[in-house]
């Protein structure tokens, strides 16, 4: 058996054989030999695709497969007078150009409530916190390149998105027993476990052979396991774990297959939730034996993959890569490049054109080539010209339709049009560009949509409210805010999408170009410490002002309060100004009218009146801060007092907005009516 021997023709897309759902799955005879037998074919049918797979990669690469091929000692063998194939591999370059320009596009997303309930809203920001986490921690920035890359080259990428119980902090129980001073031995070490991405190559990937891959029931996952490390994760079935023998596997590191040795070929089926088979189903094996086999451990009943593709074609399950319109010429380009480098080497220098013994050969020197024939013919020196400029032209024409076909041109590479310097002429190119692409960004936008969703469904099937999981969230300056996540949270429904970028342009002197034009235009428009945020010039302390970071403590408070989370009294040391004016932005919104509860409401109107109460007492003393206040329009809030309402007052106001219909005064029995009059102005409340 050999996963990667090549044939001539594409296998029928059928597999003869039964569907799952007809097989008794607790017969592990009758489920192995039929997971064996799908397999199988599968893999024989995507040979002649794998290896259209692996000739493109040595496109990327800019190898030359016919040294592979032959005998090592042949091709480390120096051949006098021998040009190698020279390789200008600008397909490579372009590549990493089209991932850049996708990697650009931050991935951010928006976790939206599917109702307008306050305590949905609040829960699907802590939602949000969560994907910010995990996506931190896990590097989405390099899985998506992974993503791209593979989906470029091979046409196709698979991002599986798993559960790992061995990851995460250490189980608050096994703590407290080690604490304790309970002997427990390193194997018994026990983790929370948390959510681990995989991206795989598309050759250990086989689907069900559909025309859409929405009608794809099941798919075989291939992996190599060391077979002494599989004997320790199955010790009760390590007799009967034996090696792969006789099985090549694909090397992407030397682009050759390798018989395994000490190794063993594990296979993984998964069979998403269908009306045949409603709670899916999940088996591991090696050709030997079945190693588990149990439902699908996944609520969302899906295949647990995110795919992207590169193109795709109508009824075509696999996706298409573009190097198989594009790597012909490339091809061309470094046969002609190897051409024209021979030629140079061969005429690049003058040469003695002379009769065998016509003159003493070491009186020449080394500069010239010498040529001896026989004949009495006198001795000359030839020149020539080593290639023409047609045969440069047309290797620059073989460029620039490689740029047009795959969708790169010079503006991105650093190479724009000849006479093209305006930064507008520039910015249009790239634009014209980006249009183009705009097929690859609705797929990549698709891609980091369907991630998020597929975490959060894995996240509510494992995260348990005793793990005392915390989440280290990123703040906007790389400082870290511990939060404690309730997982609860994750068993609502929500709406994810893509958060829509700015009307600033992508690049960073773009945008700085753009917002410098706005300052000047408008320059009372913001204050300088929001130019100096929009700017992002640069997260150091330095560029934090007083100012900068009161506005991200107010918006911080906000948060907070709303959320049912304490939060002191304003301090006096406090820019009462600053955080007033962002505290008043928050109860202008019609949400907290209409949705926030009377108990958070009354909070928030709190401590703005307190802020009031410091900013009135600090006027009396200072003109200067008094004239500040003066130019807020909305100020004061609260002219004659703000009174808040007692906790038995907002348990009253609680019950009367669950009891619709019975008059609620707001009166509390035996209680002094003097004492929610209001207070003289400047007065503070206890």
């Amino acid at each position: 058996m050999d996963f990667f021997d090549e044939i001539s023709e594409e296998a029928p897309d059928k597999v003869n054989v039964k569907p799952f759902h007809t097989l008794k799955k607790k017969d592990e005879k009758e489920v192995h030999d039929w997971c064996k037998k799908v397999v199988s074919t599968l893999e024989k049918q995507s040979v002649t695709r794998h290896s259209r797979m692996r000739r493109h990669l040595e496109v990327y690469k800019g190898t030359n497969s016919s040294l592979n091929r032959t005998d090592i000692r042949r091709s480390e063998k120096q051949f006098l007078n021998k040009v190698n194939k020279f390789v200008v591999n600008h397909l490579h370059d372009m590549t990493e150009t089209r991932i850049s320009q996708l990697c650009r596009l931050k991935p951010g997303v928006n976790i939206l409530p599917t109702n307008d309930e306050f305590e949905d809203r609040n829960a699907a920001k802590a939602v949000k916190y969560l994907i910010d986490h995990l996506w931190y921690i896990n590097n989405i920035d390099f899985l998506r390149q992974k993503m791209l890359r593979n989906a470029f080259i091979f046409g196709e990428s698979y991002c599986f998105v798993l559960w790992d119980k061995s990851k995460g902090d250490l189980h608050p129980e096994y703590v407290k027993a080690r604490d304790m001073g309970i002997e427990l031995e390193s194997a018994d070490e026990v983790r929370i476990g948390d959510i681990k991405y995989e991206v795989e190559v598309p050759w250990r990937v086989h689907l069900q052979r559909q025309k859409h891959i929405e009608n794809v029931e099941y798919c075989f996952r291939t992996s190599v396991v060391a077979t002494e490390t599989l004997k320790k994760d199955y010790e009760d079935k390590a007799d009967k774990i034996k090696n792969s023998s006789n099985i090549k596997a694909f090397d992407s590191d030397s682009l050759t297959d390798h018989l395994l040795e000490e190794e063993t070929v594990v296979y993984e089926m998964y069979h998403k939730k269908t009306k045949y088979c409603p709670e899916g189903y999940y088996v591991k094996f090696t050709d030997d034996l079945i190693l588990e086999m149990d439902y699908l451990p996944f609520s969302h009943g899906e295949l647990p993959f995110i795919r992207i593709t590169d193109q795709d074609e109508p009824e075509r399950l696999n996706g298409v890569s573009t190097y198989e319109m594009v790597a012909p010429i490339q091809k061309m380009h470094d046969n002609l490049s190897t051409m024209l480098a021979k030629n140079i080497y061969l005429m690049g220098h003058s040469k003695w054109v002379m009769p065998r013994g016509a003159c003493k050969i070491e009186s020449l020197g080394n500069d010239n080539t010498i040529v001896q024939y026989q004949g009495p013919v006198a001795p000359q020196m030839l020149q020539t010209r080593p290639n023409p400029p047609e045969a440069y032209g047309f290797r620059d024409s073989l460029r620039n339709e490689l740029g047009q076909i795959y969708g790169i041109q010079g503006v991105s590479r650093g190479q724009p049009p000849k006479g093209v310097t305006a930064a507008v002429a520039l910015q249009f190119l790239n634009e014209q560009e980006q249009e183009r692409n705009h097929t690859a960004v609705i797929k990549h936008n698709d891609m980091i949509v369907n991630l998020a969703k597929m975490t959060i469904a894995v996240a509510g099937d494992y995260y348990d409210p005793d793990d005392g999981r915390m989440l280290r969230i990123v703040g906007k300056n790389n400082k870290f805010s511990i939060r404690h996540f309730d997982s609860a949270n994750l068993s609502k429904n929500y709406d994810v999408r893509v958060e829509l970028g700015s009307g600033l342009p992508e690049s960073k002197a773009g945008k700085i170009q753009r917002i410098v034009e706005v300052m000047q235009m408008k320059p009372d428009l913001l204050s300088n410490e929001r130019w100096i945020d929009l700017l992002d010039l640069g997260h150091s302390d330095k560029m934090n002002s007083l100012i900068t970071v009161s506005i991200r403590a107010a918006e911080s408070e906000n948060e907070d309060i709303l959320a049912g989370r304490f939060v002191g009294d304003p301090e006096e040391f406090e820019d009462h100004i600053t955080h007033w004016k962002v505290h008043c932005k928050a109860i202008q919104e019609r949400s907290f009218k209409e949705e926030a509860p009377p108990e958070y409401r009354e909070e928030l109107l709190e401590h703005i009146a307190t802020h009031e109460f410091v900013m009135v007492e600090k006027a009396k003393v200072n003109p200067l801060f008094q004239a500040k206040l003066a130019e807020l329009p909305l100020f004061p809030i609260f002219p004659n007092g703000f009174t808040p309402l007692s906790r038995e007052q907002q348990q009253i106001v609680v019950q009367g907005q669950a009891n619709k219909g019975q008059e609620i005064t707001g009166q509390i029995p035996g209680e002094d009516r003097q004492e929610l009059e209001p207070k003289q102005e400047g007065e503070k409340y206890e």
